[in-house]
């Protein structure tokens, strides 16, 4: 075990948490930021974290500037053998996801029926065993009041269940996405005694844990366990961190008075968007399309069979990410086309609703993200919907009013000190004796 103390000291009778993510700094992208803000701001809440990662993930996204933010928070490291790396080898890249929706070489096949059928239920399964064996030993010396675990991937639940079921820790399970219903299980080419098999790990983890956290209000009543009413269930949605947000001003805007619609986050097959592309290419003279993150070359084909030439910013720093964002004219969220994706809510949502600036979300119909545009009054279309390529001609013709001091209402529920606190309560009843209010 590698164990980084680091800056902080426990206030006088804090509570310590040992939180299990694999995506941690200098891992970038969406899925390490929920757990780094509220591991920074737990403190203040009267709980110590000590975060549980790999010492050596295989990680596709990184953002050497979340170290820096990541200083003075414990980390216990282990290491981890990750069959990706076996699979840059082959030829295939290193990545193991399924992200891709083209035709695909008989190679590139072979490997996700692996992934779905052998490493289950994910290719970091194999982490779980080892790690498990090495926190017993290390949590006798060094004892914790609560477990949490966050996933995807979610194998990292299975270490909170060994930890509940061997030494009785009272155990959080956040999940940020959902887990046996997930869309790109569908590529995996999963035989149906594997999807039972993924299904049962699901009942026993919700059945077991002491609360079950969700980010989007749909993810939670899927799950058998709270919605028996077994095990107590919340919703904890992501935010937006005001930290992330000071001192930042608007970036010079190109001459010619073209607008910048800016999308950022990873995007991919089953994000894209044809009709939107379609229309931006025709008001070319009026509109810049600004992408911020990976974008796979099947996306780029597409942009540009519509005549679409967007400008590629490929990944970037997180802030500079949110910098970027606040110099544009209009901002883009675009969600996954699938059944899923109507229980779950991207993360740069929040990020969004912190700017004052209008915003076009493109998702699935009757989905938690088409409520919440009706909520904060981001304009919604649905992929397919037959009004689609009109709604966003209106959008980018006449982008809407922003009332920015109702926005900035809504937005205050939504930043990370408001959850860390909501979180904090959460883990006071999970270790509160029982009858006590």
């Amino acid at each position: 075990m590698s164990d980084n103390d680091g800056k902080l000291t426990p206030n006088r009778g804090s509570k310590r948490v040992l939180i299990v993510s694999y995506y941690w700094p200098p891992s970038g992208g969406g899925g390490v930021q929920r757990w780094l803000k509220f591991a920074k701001l737990l403190p203040e809440c009267g709980w110590t974290p000590i975060v549980v990662t790999p010492s050596n993930p295989d990680l596709p996204v990184h953002d050497d500037s979340l170290v820096d933010e990541a200083q003075g928070i414990q980390t216990w490291t282990f290491p981890i053998w990750e069959p990706s790396r076996a699979v840059k080898h082959l030829g295939n890249g290193g990545r193991l996801g399924a992200e891709s929706t083209r035709r695909e070489s008989l190679l590139s096949r072979c490997i996700k029926w692996v992934r779905g059928n052998v490493f289950v239920p994910d290719a970091r399964v194999t982490w779980v065993r080892p790690t498990v064996k090495s926190l017993k030993r290390a949590l006798k010396e060094q004892p914790v009041d609560l477990v949490v675990t966050t996933g995807p991937p979610h194998s990292m639940h299975l270490i909170g269940l060994a930890l509940k079921q061997e030494l009785e820790l009272p155990w959080v399970v956040d999940m940020r996405d959902p887990w046996s219903d997930m869309d790109y299980l569908d590529s995996f080419q999963m035989s149906n005694r594997v999807r039972r098999r993924i299904q049962a790990m699901e009942r026993e983890v919700v059945s077991m844990a002491d609360r079950v956290i969700t980010t989007s209000r749909g993810a939670l009543t899927t799950l058998e366990g709270v919605r028996a009413g077994k095990t107590p269930g919340a919703v904890l949605t992501n935010g937006w961190d005001r930290d992330d947000f000071q001192g930042l001003t608007p970036a010079d805007k190109p001459s010619g008075g073209i607008r910048r619609l800016g999308h950022f986050g990873a995007l991919y097959g089953a994000r894209s968007a044809s009709a939107l592309w379609q229309e931006l290419a025709t008001q070319a003279d009026e509109w810049t399309l600004v992408l911020g993150g990976p974008v796979t070359p099947e996306v780029q084909q597409d942009m540009s069979r519509c005549g679409l030439q967007p400008e590629l910013l490929g990944s970037l720093p997180h802030r500079e990410s949110v910098q970027l964002m606040v110099g544009c004219d209009a901002l883009l969220v675009l969600h996954n086309d699938s059944d899923s994706a109507k229980r779950s809510t991207p993360g740069k949502m929040f990020e969004c609703l912190a700017t004052p600036l209008p915003v076009l979300v493109v998702g699935p119909k009757d989905s938690d993200i088409e409520t919440l545009c009706a909520e904060w009054g981001f304009v919604f279309v649905a992929h397919h919907a037959t009004n689609a390529a009109q709604t966003m001609a209106s959008f980018l013709e006449n982008p809407p009013e922003v009332d920015t001091s109702k926005r900035a209402a809504i937005a205050a529920a939504y930043e990370r000190r408001v959850l860390t606190r909501d979180l904090a309560g959460i883990m006071d009843d999970c270790i509160r004796p029982e009858g006590q209010s």
